[in-house]
């Protein structure tokens, strides 16, 4: 099973999922960002949330794949091998990385296509996290919170993440919203 934490751009997400994670597992513990510049910024938010002198915090970057997090190719060790519990952070940013990539096409039925492809893809995920042996944190930005989108793409990210936020939701054993740094338990299923 895993928790699914959301809420608006900086609402204390990622300092909750980590804290989360180290009460879920044993060292060694894994964060998954989605993007290498984050590497500094990751290396000082996992400083601040270490339970101890000996906790060992590994980094990882969300591959372009996501189902390759915790269904790696046979007779190759995943990630989340060896880890006693994992964040997997900013669902939303792979998402709007994945829309905004160079080569999409920006026709109507190819956007349409890959959107579809996208939310699918997430379900596959969902199914796959709930089932990890793993205890897995995941994060989300939670759209439609405040600020409307200005233009198609922005829209298009609204309606993309707002869905896949839904399917992890549905799937999760527990929903947190954060809100100002305090989070709030919104569902628990018993696990």
């Amino acid at each position: 099973m895993f928790t699914f934490v959301t809420g608006g751009y900086r609402s204390g997400r990622s300092n909750y999922a980590l804290r989360r994670a180290a009460e879920l597992g044993q060292p060694p513990w894994l964060y998954v960002s989605t993007v290498e510049d984050t590497d500094e910024a990751v290396r000082s938010r996992i400083q601040r949330h270490r339970r101890d002198v000996e906790a060992i915090w590994r980094t990882a970057v969300m591959p372009a794949r996501l189902l390759d997090l915790v269904q790696p190719a046979a007779g190759t060790p995943g990630p989340l091998e060896g880890s006693g519990a994992a964040v997997i952070d900013d669902i939303a940013g792979w998402i709007q990385t994945r829309l905004d990539g160079p080569d999409q096409s920006r026709d109507k039925a190819s956007e349409k296509a890959l959107e579809k492809a996208l939310i699918d893809e997430m379900s596959d995920f969902a199914a796959l996290l709930y089932r990890s042996p793993v205890p897995l944190v995941v994060t989300s930005t939670e759209m439609g919170l405040g600020v409307l989108p200005r233009g198609e793409d922005d829209l298009r990210v609204l309606r993309v993440v707002s869905s896949v936020n839904q399917v992890l939701a549905q799937q999760a054993g527990g929903v947190v919203l954060m809100e100002g740094g305090s989070s709030e338990p919104v569902m628990s299923k018993p696990g």
